[in-house]
């Protein structure tokens, strides 16, 4: 014990200056080498005891908002709370990561339930579930004559008139058919999708990315795809996504909380949406896609979004291409089929944020949480299928 230094010895003011001068060197090469967003991930997740992104973030967002016009609100018809409960235990659906979980049918409430301090006010990260509300704003592009489903990409993004991009087409992107090599891995801090999530400029992010071979046969889930259509649209019409939501479905749709679209700058800079997540919303505004999709299109007998996009929106890939086998997935959006043969169609998120729409039902059912069992069931998280059995449970269907 004799050779310890005191903290106030020269030695140990040498040691103490030497670890300062060395932090100060990383933080300032992470910053010069673009890296330095790093830093604002790890406050938002292992400062806070997560190791990603979780629901609760909207509070390290620069986000824009979506105003509401006149509200709508779901006409109630519930069960009681023990019959609720009862159902949710007994599928596996109620757990300690669970936050929201909602059924609707027939445009009706039938059980709502909310967890860890949310309530019907509580807005939550849509993380990937916002893909599919890209995917809309590219129908609703689509049917204003700004873009074109199966024009060339590079009518929009002239990047890729060259080489192998010159055969991408929207409706690849839109079905993760792109060839590019973006990658989607979140856990590595510097891999394009952390950088995607945290980091600013998305133009400059993208700029690089080039489809590799000729586009169409191999599916690929990559949010780079996603964040393509954002710039496509935008690019072809003058408007962001935000607007074309909040105009074209927020308020037609009658919702009744503000919604938040993260941006990768903020608004008076010009700021773009990060749109293959970060849309913020209730858990009852976010079954108002559910029942758009379900009406295919429509909102109230109101068509938002053409009804032959919705059709191929929810329509297996295979279906529409033979030359690529994926049935598993649509338009930005997950499909699988319930045990006894019934369609679906899953908007699917991050740590089990699901939206899922069950036609044949007229059933929508909501999901929010801070995590998911992580196993899966075709292609799917198994608590989709959990979600879907007790949603019929509780209707009744």
């Amino acid at each position: 014990m004799k050779n310890l230094q005191p903290i106030n010895s020269p030695v140990m003011r040498k040691i103490l200056l030497l670890l300062l001068a060395f932090v100060l060197f990383v933080v300032s090469a992470s910053f010069l080498s673009g890296y330095g967003y790093i830093w604002g991930g790890m406050a938002e997740t292992y400062f806070r005891g997560w190791k990603n992104a979780n629901v609760d973030d909207l509070e390290f967002r620069t986000p824009r908002r979506l105003e509401v016009g006149e509200g709508w609100v779901w006409p109630e018809q519930t069960l009681d709370s023990a019959s609720v409960s009862n159902i949710l235990q007994q599928e596996a659906v109620e757990n300690e990561h669970v936050a929201s979980f909602l059924v609707i049918h027939r445009d009706t409430v039938r059980a709502e339930r909310y967890w860890h301090g949310h309530d019907v006010h509580t807005v939550t990260n849509s993380f990937s579930m916002a893909k599919s509300i890209t995917a809309l704003a590219v129908g609703m592009a689509i049917d204003s004559g700004y873009v074109e489903l199966n024009a060339p990409v590079y009518r929009y993004l002239p990047r890729f008139q060259e080489g192998p991009g010159r055969d991408l087409t929207v409706e690849h992107l839109l079905q993760m058919r792109s060839h590019i090599p973006f990658g989607e891995d979140y856990k590595n801090p510097f891999a394009f999708m952390a950088k995607a999530y945290y980091a600013p400029d998305i133009a400059a992010l993208l700029e690089p990315y080039a489809v590799e071979s000729t586009p169409g046969s191999v599916w690929e889930y990559q949010g780079g795809n996603t964040m393509l259509l954002e710039e496509i649209v935008r690019t072809a019409s003058g408007r962001g996504l935000s607007d074309w939501v909040e105009a074209g479905l927020w308020k037609p749709m009658g919702a009744t909380d503000p919604a938040f679209w993260g941006l990768d700058a903020p608004v008076e800079e010009g700021g773009i949406e990060r749109s293959f997540a970060q849309f913020y919303a209730t858990t009852r505004d976010f079954a108002r896609f559910g029942a758009l999709l379900l009406d295919t299109g429509k909102w109230q007998g109101r068509s938002l979004v053409p009804h032959a996009f919705v059709e191929r929106m929810i329509t297996p890939i295979q279906d529409l291409d033979p030359a690529c086998d994926a049935r598993h997935y649509g338009y930005q959006i997950w499909l699988g089929t319930t045990p006894d043969g019934l369609p679906f169609s899953a908007m699917e998120g991050h740590r089990g944020q699901f939206v899922i729409t069950v036609p044949a039902l007229d059933l929508v059912v909501v999901r929010t949480g801070y995590d998911k069992d992580p196993e899966k069931r075709e292609r799917l998280p198994v608590d989709v299928f959990r979600c879907i059995a007790a949603g019929r449970a509780i209707s009744g269907v």
